[in-house]
């Protein structure tokens, strides 16, 4: 999730807002489910991309898989209290969306040696937040898929002071998929996240 973004020049923040819209550009075109509403808020509202732009705006985040795609990595949100993908709010200084992503990743759990998968965001998702995220009241999450370059077993997660706990948590394939098991998320994984696995892994399976 990062540290407080330190304040962003113009041509900085000119430069990550094209960058954005291009990438928000390429997930239109690549058919992702609500592309075209990212890209007017953004269009509308250039403030967006930041933490401090109001009172919903753009996050980066990453559902990270490890090399044979048998497992996701989650982590501890302290602030919201539950189970999550890394991810966080954009920084001066982040070139993109997806370099946003990798940082957090980086941050987070300590891995930074890791593939896209796809051409670009793989899932975009709204949701509210609760009071404990003061006055942030909506996320427009930009989530990308990236896949390690060796078994979870081989990798060691390496957790944070913003995510004191992270794991790989098993995700295997149910019969010949694409769908996958979401039984094994820990308690006190935050609500929506079997949606959105369910969605990244219909990603996956067009994408690989």
């Amino acid at each position: 999730m990062g540290a407080e973004p330190a304040p962003a020049g113009p041509s900085s923040v000119d430069g990550l807002r094209d960058r954005a819209l291009l990438e928000l550009a390429a997930a239109r075109d690549a058919g992702i489910d609500g592309a075209a509403d990212y890209l007017s808020v953004l269009r509308a509202e250039p403030d967006a991309l930041w933490r401090d732009g109001g009172p919903r705006h753009l996050t980066a985040s990453a559902v990270v898989i490890d090399a044979p795609a048998e497992h996701v990595a989650l982590v501890w949100h302290r602030k919201g209290r539950f189970w999550v993908q890394p991810g966080g709010h954009l920084e001066a200084g982040d070139p993109s969306l997806e370099a946003a992503a990798r940082r957090e990743v980086a941050e987070e759990i300590g891995l930074d040696d890791l593939e896209r998968v796809g051409p670009g965001p793989a899932v975009l998702h709204r949701h509210a937040l609760s009071a404990a995220f003061g006055s942030c009241r909506e996320h427009w999450d930009v989530q990308h898929l990236f896949r390690a370059a060796a078994p979870a077993a081989e990798l060691t997660l390496r957790p944070s002071d913003e995510s004191p706990e992270v794991r790989w948590v098993p995700w295997p394939l149910l019969s010949t998929g694409p769908e996958r098991s979401v039984a094994e998320l820990p308690e006190g994984t935050v609500e929506d996240m079997p949606e959105k696995l369910a969605a990244i892994a219909r990603y996956l399976s067009t994408s690989s």
